[in-house]
């Protein structure tokens, strides 16, 4: 069976970057419509009864990942059945949910950041070299 990626689903991979936890949401650049691999685990939260960024958050915990995670040769591999959540009121959730999802914001702005310094700096190291800035 094929699955798609919805809004409010998290996708957690299963092999590789196991802190990695994401919340898609209606913006297609997070996945939304995207075809589910074999190395992700698709979880559909019933916003109703648990938030989605709440659960990502949890999920991102290295303590939590390192629980579920078991290790053959250079692979690791995460068993998402065994990652722990606590038990909260909803509205609690959406608390956590909130702190979680900015910071993922923030982690998002940051890898923006990253890539548009690594582009001014190739574009000043190629204006040296090619005479268009001077060293002055």
């Amino acid at each position: 069976e094929t699955l798609v990626a919805e809004p409010g689903d998290v996708v957690v991979p299963v092999v590789g970057a196991l802190s990695a936890a994401r919340v898609v949401t209606e913006d297609p650049a997070s996945g939304a419509g995207a075809v589910i691999g074999r190395n992700l685990q698709l979880l559909r939260p019933d916003p109703a009864a648990l938030d989605p960024w709440f659960l990502a958050g949890f999920l991102r915990g290295t303590a939590n990942t390192r629980r579920a995670s078991s290790h053959a040769s250079t692979a690791t591999r995460l068993d998402v059945r065994r990652l722990q959540l606590p038990r909260l009121p909803p509205a609690e959730q959406r608390r956590y949910g909130a702190r979680f999802r900015a910071l993922a914001e923030f982690e998002d702005a940051l890898r923006l950041a990253g890539r548009l310094g690594e582009q001014l700096v190739q574009g000043l190291y190629d204006g040296l070299s090619d005479g268009s800035v001077t060293p002055e």
